[in-house]
C-alpha cells in the first residue's frame, strides 16, 4: 500500500476479523475510522453484474461531483473498462478476499491523470443479508478542495491483500503485503 491511510484502514479490518476471513459488519465503528470516513464506502450485492453503494463518504461523492448511495459501482469506471473492477468487486463479496486496485482518474478538463488506490475489504453479514464490503478510495496526492468532479477511473492493476499472517503474528501495521492478482474471482 502507498498511503498511511490505506495502511490504517487495512490494520483496523484486519485487528477486528481475527481469525476469520473477514470482520462482521456490526463490527466496524466508525468512531475508530474518523479521519477516513469521507474515503469510505460500503457496496452491497443485489444480485446484478455490478454491486452498488450502500453508503459513501463525503470526500467520494464530492470527487464524483453526485452523492454515490444506491448507484452502481460501474458507474465510477470507463464504460469500455467497467467489467473487470466490477466483476472483481463481485468475487470479493463472493469469496471474502480483499484486494487492492490501483486506479487513474480524468477530471473535467483532462489534465494529467490522477492517481488513486482503492481497498476493497470484505465484511460478513448475516445469512439473510446482501452480502457487503468496505472500500476506501485515497488519493495518492492531496487535491485542491472545490478541484472540478473526476468524470471516470481506470484500473491499472489489481492484487490480492495477503492474509496468511495472523494479526498477533505482525509486528507493526506496515506489514499488510499485497500479492499480484493472478486467479479469476
Amino acid at each position: 500500500m502507498k498511503s498511511m491511510a490505506g495502511l490504517d484502514i487495512y490494520a483496523y479490518w484486519d485487528d477486528l476479523r481475527g481469525k476469520r476471513s473477514a470482520p462482521r459488519r456490526e463490527d466496524i465503528d466508525p468512531t475508530k475510522l474518523k479521519h477516513h470516513l469521507g474515503d469510505l464506502f460500503i457496496l452491497t450485492d443485489k444480485g446484478e453484474n455490478t454491486p452498488y453503494f450502500r453508503l459513501a463518504g463525503t470526500r467520494l461523492c464530492d470527487l464524483f461531483g453526485q452523492e454515490l448511495r444506491d448507484r452502481p459501482f460501474s458507474e465510477l469506471w470507463n464504460e469500455a473498462n467497467a467489467v473487470f473492477p466490477c466483476r472483481v468487486a463481485r468475487g470479493i463479496l463472493q469469496h471474502q478476499l480483499p484486494v487492492i486496485f490501483d486506479v487513474e482518474a480524468e477530471d473535467e478538463h483532462g489534465a494529467a491523470p490522477l492517481a488513486f488506490e482503492m481497498l476493497l475489504l470484505p465484511l460478513l453479514t448475516e445469512m439473510d443479508t446482501a452480502p457487503r464490503l468496505l472500500g476506501a478510495l485515497l488519493a495518492e496526492r492531496p487535491r485542491v478542495n472545490f478541484a472540478t468532479p473526476i468524470r471516470c477511473l481506470s484500473m491499472k492493476s489489481s492484487r490480492l491483500l495477503r492474509l496468511d499472517v495472523a494479526p498477533k503474528d505482525r509486528t507493526s501495521s506496515t506489514s499488510a503485503t499485497a500479492a499480484p492478482f493472478t486467479g479469476r474471482l
